[in-house]
């Protein structure tokens, strides 16, 4: 018979921090200080220890228990990720100390659901969850509005981002909602297209193409028909359409307003919460367009990620899945409660605040 037992170390000697939950969120987090140790009897010296590593808790909808069940399965040892039972055939050759850690693993689930409790119990949580059931009821209100209407969704490479003043287009492509191509142009800048990470157009691929002026009107006729212009990061597209016309002195009569950006919605729907502690505030990370495809569709990103046509499709299939996100969720508009003033000489505490009020 053995006295061996799991026992949960936790060496952490402060509150826990809201922004370490915000990070435990959407990334999961190695807790300083927390790990598991097997013990062979009370006061002896442990067989093993790991470190514990809390899974992203977003993934299992803050669902404790199924939160633990992915802790459990990947304890680290070392360098190692290992489940529990594996960690505890490390930790003896011996039936009978096996046994023992087996029996005590019950009571070592408990102490990791009180921690995990810690966490989802976090006002962090309710700010991240209401952000997501608004972001859902903007899109079930698009999936309702957008019906019947024209939608082009639009993506372009330039030779510097779109902020800079000689920025350029060199790739111009748009697709409908069901991603069949409306055009997909490359565009001669008049010179020699200077190396970037951001596309992988060179300067022989653009030899022969038009310049923008000479492909401006077909492409400025599809946006301008359209109902609404779909992007990922729409301000930076129509940017470089609204300062190139300007620069070459070409018709514009492009309206904003009727513009939608896939990153703000994937931005409320799975962007990271986190908090500026320079400035003091909450905010949302934007994902990239190929981390929010993957996380929302559940699938590797296709095609070439630097190519305006393969960007554009991926918009409108990703758009795609989270309108239907939007469309089968039970969310309901929320009831305008007034703020009530909430005074506090707490930065930290009064951003709290401040955010739920948004």
């Amino acid at each position: 018979m053995s006295n061996a037992q799991l026992i949960l170390i936790d060496k952490r000697n402060q509150p826990l921090k809201e922004y370490l939950v915000a990070v435990a969120a959407s990334d999961g987090l190695n807790i300083r200080g927390v790990e598991i140790m097997a013990s062979p009897a009370k006061g002896e010296r442990s067989l093993l220890n790991a470190n514990v590593v809390i899974p992203p808790l977003e993934a299992f909808d803050f669902d404790v228990k199924k939160i633990a069940d992915s802790l459990l399965e990947q304890l680290m040892v070392g360098e190692e990720a290992v489940p529990v039972q594996t960690f505890i055939e490390k930790c003896s050759e011996e039936e009978a100390v096996r046994t023992a850690l087996t029996k005590s693993l019950p009571k070592l689930r408990k102490k990791i659901e009180a921690l995990l409790k810690e966490f989802c119990q976090s006002d962090v949580i309710g700010l991240i969850q209401e952000r997501r059931n608004d972001a859902l009821y903007k899109l079930k209100q698009h999936d309702s509005e957008l019906k019947g209407k024209k939608v082009v969704c639009i993506d372009i490479e330039a030779t510097n981002v779109s902020t800079h003043p000689e920025a350029d287009i060199i790739q111009i492509s748009a697709c409908d909602l069901e991603g069949n191509e409306l055009f997909n142009q490359l565009i001669n800048p008049g010179y020699d297209i200077p190396e970037n990470e951001k596309h992988n157009i060179t300067t022989e691929m653009v030899e022969g193409q038009p310049l923008l002026a000479e492909a401006w009107d077909d492409i400025h006729a599809v946006l301008k028909e359209a109902d609404v212009v779909l992007a990922y990061s729409t301000e930076s597209d129509y940017m470089y359409l609204e300062k190139s016309a300007e620069k070459k002195l070409l018709p514009f009569e492009l309206d904003y307003n009727h513009w939608l950006d896939v990153a703000e919605l994937s931005k409320d729907l799975h962007g990271a919460l986190r908090w500026h502690s320079e400035k003091m505030y909450w905010f949302y990370k934007t994902p990239k367009l190929t981390m929010a495809y993957e996380k929302v569709l559940g699938k590797e990103f296709p095609g070439d990620a630097h190519d305006a046509l393969a960007d554009a499709r991926a918009t409108a299939e990703l758009f795609n899945a989270m309108l239907e996100k939007g469309r089968k969720s039970q969310v309901q508009q929320k009831k305008v409660v007034k703020a009530k003033e909430v005074i506090t000489n707490n930065p930290f505490a009064a951003a709290f605040a401040n955010a739920k009020r948004k």
